[in-house]
């Protein structure tokens, strides 16, 4: 039996996730470089460096990588190069310092906002909403989400494709201690939130929603972030990273490439590169105008498990929210 056939049939053990562990490597490798520095920042970022006002705290394969390019688009709106900082998750890159952080956002701008989905990835990271609340207390947070199930497919489809992921599904999506499952437990993630933050700091939006709406989607996130709300963009029409393309060859290849010495520094600056080109890239590695692939088949005992398994989370969501998010009814 080779390596992967030996990975995929080993007996899952208690709260380990190599996926999320593979996913989480990445996340802070992309900061070597500034690590090697010490966290240094450029004069010319320092003479406008701030923190934050607007941070997209999750959730991984909602649609955050496709809200920050539309937020973005707002000429009175910076949105971060890269997207995800991962800044305040002890673990991956909060020793680089404050100044690294606020480094990163221009004051010239009314709204200055992150993306990272690292931020509700409980139980594995903790203390990340302390962290945020004593230091951007002011802050407004932004909570994508998106039909529990369809996300769990989404980040198994993701794993499989980038190699992180070689166990059965069967024997993963039945466990209710790994990633898949945990970071689809909405209401659960958002807990630490609600405790340090007020409710009217916090928004949720539905995936389904940004698709089937985006223009009405946009407009009540503009409102949220404190922009004119009435902005539109020709480029709302792009979507990001879909993933039809993880199963993909190119997609899988890339996703090689990256990982070999001489090229990790592609990776690593690849959201700083201008929007133009970064669109460029993803037509050609996610192939966006690609019709949708066939979904994994999941098994109906997996199914029937996850959406008992919800049915209260999304209960709570949707009452905090205070609407029904448009393909979730299976869940009541």
């Amino acid at each position: 039996m080779d390596s992967s056939a030996a990975a995929a049939t080993a007996p899952v053990e208690a709260g380990h996730d190599p996926s999320d562990d593979a996913m989480c490597t990445r996340a802070r490798e992309r900061y070597s470089v500034d690590r090697k520095k010490g966290g240094r920042v450029s004069r010319k970022r320092r003479r406008h460096a701030a923190l934050p006002s607007l941070i997209i705290i999750g959730g991984l394969k909602c649609g955050t990588t496709s809200i920050h390019h539309y937020l973005g688009l707002h000429p009175d709106v910076q949105m971060s190069k890269p997207k995800e900082l991962n800044f305040f998750v002890d673990e991956l890159n909060w020793d680089l310092g404050m100044d690294w952080y606020r480094g990163r956002f221009d004051d010239r701008f009314k709204v200055r906002g992150e993306s990272s989905p690292h931020y509700t990835n409980q139980p594995r990271f903790r203390g990340v909403a302390e962290r945020i609340r004593e230091n951007v207390p002011d802050a407004k947070l932004l909570y994508m989400v998106r039909d529990p199930t369809s996300r769990i497919l989404s980040h198994w489809r993701h794993a499989t494709g980038a190699g992180y992921e070689t166990r059965a599904m069967e024997d993963v999506l039945t466990r209710d201690d790994q990633g898949y499952v945990t970071r689809s437990k909405y209401w659960m993630q958002l807990q630490p939130y609600l405790e340090h933050f007020d409710r009217g700091q916090i928004a949720v939006i539905a995936q389904e929603e940004l698709h089937a709406d985006r223009g009405g989607t946009m407009r009540k996130a503009f409102a949220f972030a404190g922009v004119d709300q009435d902005f539109t963009s020709e480029q709302f029409d792009r979507e990001w990273e879909k993933s039809t393309a993880k199963e993909g060859d190119r997609y899988q290849f890339m996703e090689k490439l990256v990982k070999l010495p001489g090229f990790r520094s592609f990776d690593r600056n690849f959201d700083r590169l201008p929007e133009r080109l970064r669109w460029m890239v993803e037509r050609v590695v996610h192939d966006p105008d690609k019709p949708s692939a066939p979904k994994p088949e999941m098994p109906d005992s997996i199914r029937d498990h996850l959406l008992t398994l919800f049915g209260d989370d999304v209960a709570q969501l949707q009452k905090f929210a205070g609407r029904e998010f448009p393909g979730w009814r299976q869940y009541r």
